[in-house]
C-alpha cells in the first residue's frame, strides 16, 4: 500500500515540475510592465492653452506613461518653441539655483505664481532669439518652462506666455498633491 502511495505521489508531482522546468508547454512569464512615472507637466498645459498665450498654432508632444514628454512645435515658422519638464529635489529651487550656471546678460526675477513656494524667470537674448526659462516650486517638485522665440519677437508676451504656464503647473501639483 505504502508503495501505491509514493507512485500516486510522484504520478502528479512529475507535471507539476516538468512545467516548472519551461519547455514549449505555454506562453513564457510576463516581464515585468515598466513604472509610470511620476509627473508630465503636459498633464497641466495643453495645445489650445499654449496657442493662446504663446500666439500660434502648436503640435503637441507629451511622450508615454512610462517616458512623458512636454513640448509644443510651432506650426508657423517664426513662432515660439516650448518645452516644459520636472524633477523632485527635495532641497528645493534656492538649492538648484546655487548649482546652475548663468548667462552674464540676462536678467532673472522672481515672479509671483500662485500656490507656488519660490520661482525663478531667466530672461536673456542673442542677436536672432529670445530665451525665457521659468523654475517653478511646489514642495519637492521643480517644474520648468523653456520657451524660444526668433526674431522678431514680442519679449513682453513671451514672459507674460511663461508665467502664465508657470502658473497653470503651479495649480495642477497643487490640485493633485505631488508637491
Amino acid at each position: 500500500m505504502r508503495d501505491r502511495h509514493a507512485a500516486w505521489v510522484l504520478a502528479l508531482a512529475l507535471p507539476l515540475l516538468a512545467s516548472g522546468c519551461g519547455g514549449d508547454d505555454g506562453p513564457p512569464p510576463a516581464a515585468p510592465s515598466p513604472t509610470e512615472a511620476l509627473w508630465n507637466p503636459c498633464d497641466a498645459l495643453d495645445a489650445q492653452g499654449i496657442e493662446r498665450a504663446f500666439g500660434g498654432p502648436v503640435t503637441e508632444e507629451n511622450g508615454t506613461p512610462t517616458s512623458p514628454v512636454c513640448s509644443f512645435a510651432p506650426r508657423s515658422e517664426g513662432d515660439p518653441v516650448v518645452d516644459a519638464n520636472y524633477l523632485l529635489f527635495p532641497d528645493g529651487l534656492e538649492a538648484a539655483w546655487d548649482t546652475m550656471g548663468r548667462s552674464e546678460t540676462a536678467a532673472v526675477t522672481t515672479p509671483k505664481v500662485r500656490g507656488a513656494d519660490d520661482t525663478r524667470l531667466v530672461v536673456d537674448s542673442d542677436e536672432d532669439r529670445l530665451y525665457v526659462s521659468g523654475f517653478v516650486q511646489n514642495g519637492d517638485l521643480i517644474q520648468t518652462v523653456d520657451a524660444v522665440d526668433p526674431k522678431p519677437y514680442d519679449r513682453a508676451r513671451l514672459v507674460r506666455a511663461v508665467t502664465w504656464a508657470l502658473g497653470e503647473m503651479s495649480d495642477h501639483a497643487g490640485e493633485s498633491a505631488v508637491s
